[in-house]
């Protein structure tokens, strides 16, 4: 490391406080290698000069989440002089890409250090997948509801032994295939992005989405949202699914047709587990809500405590490696 120490930017965050990502143990961690100039608390819109101010002599920028990256111009970038690298902590889709694209442009290394959100979501997603094989929301349901030992226990399924199917392959879904690994399963993948060969070395089976749909003991959504993808689970494609399958949803309601989707949940032929909605929340009337075979979560898949510490000390520690390397 330099005697001087690099100096560090961090613009300001909304959505969620700046603290759930620099508790105390990150701000020490980043001070231990970095002077800080910290505007995670702002909350004023910063016009093209006071962004110039704020990145004047600033090596790096530590970015909590997307939110108001759009100040971060190219021409604030290009006169501010002195950035050299940006690592986000937590991604948010366009407004991230488009900062990257950006920063790319003005000379300045980026690093996405945002595993720690796509950790959790796989995470929640392989929880939903073993619950609902295992149907222990209709056991809870039931012993809470007067019976008092339920006899037909052999009926749930279970992972291991079972075909799981992934609907894209991207930031969640590979630390998904990443997490059934140890499991004996069949792992289906159908994502026009990835090719055989990536398939085959990843360990499964590249399938159009029919094939998926209709073969899988368990489902998982993880396509992108852009405009091929919109409502491509549709009224079709839902009855391909099998009888007693279990469709998961951590990823948007945007990929599914929700008029289908809700008239087919109400059929009771497969069981879906829903961190996500179209509109969120979901109406108080909603249909969703009072289906037992439907089990819902309010969008949380990426959100704990413990996400929001992970997202910034990855994000600190890869600017840590990046001067590290160049001291």
């Amino acid at each position: 490391m330099p005697s001087a120490k690099p100096l560090v930017y961090i613009p300001r965050v909304e959505w969620c406080p700046y603290e759930y990502y620099m508790d105390a143990a990150n701000e020490r961690l980043l001070k231990s290698f970095a002077r800080v100039r910290n505007n995670g608390d702002g909350r004023e819109k910063l016009s093209h000069g006071e962004m110039v101010d704020h990145l004047r002599g600033a090596h790096a920028l530590l970015v909590m989440n997307g939110a108001h990256v759009d100040e971060i111009t190219y021409e604030a970038v290009k006169e501010a002089g002195a950035l050299k690298v940006a690592a986000v902590a937590h991604w948010w889709g366009q407004s991230c890409v488009d900062l990257f694209a950006r920063l790319k442009k003005a000379g300045v290394k980026t690093i996405d250090a945002s595993d720690a959100c796509n950790e959790a979501v796989a995470e929640w997603a392989l929880g939903a997948i073993i619950a609902g094989l295992r149907k222990m929301d209709v056991f809870d349901r039931l012993m809470k509801n007067g019976v008092k030992w339920p006899t037909w226990r052999g009926v749930a399924g279970q992972l291991n032994g079972s075909t799981v199917g992934l609907v894209g392959v991207g930031r969640v879904g590979k630390w998904l295939v990443r997490y059934l690994k140890p499991f004996d399963v069949r792992l289906l993948v159908c994502d026009p992005f990835m090719t055989r060969k990536a398939a085959a070395e990843m360990g499964v089976e590249k399938v159009d989405l029919n094939t998926l749909l209709k073969t899988c003991d368990a489902i998982s959504l993880h396509a992108p949202i852009i405009p091929e993808t919109k409502g491509m689970i549709g009224r079709r494609e839902l009855k391909l699914i099998r009888d007693g399958a279990l469709l998961v949803n951590s990823a948007r309601a945007w990929l599914l047709d929700n008029d289908a989707f809700r008239k087919e949940m109400q059929t009771g032929r497969f069981r879906a587990y829903l961190d996500v909605y179209e509109p969120e929340p979901p109406g108080e009337n909603d249909v969703l809500r009072t289906l037992d075979n439907v089990v819902m979560t309010p969008h949380v898949a990426g959100t704990t405590d413990m996400m929001f510490h992970r997202c910034g000390r990855f994000a600190i520690e890869a600017l840590r490696e990046y001067f590290k390397k160049r001291g």
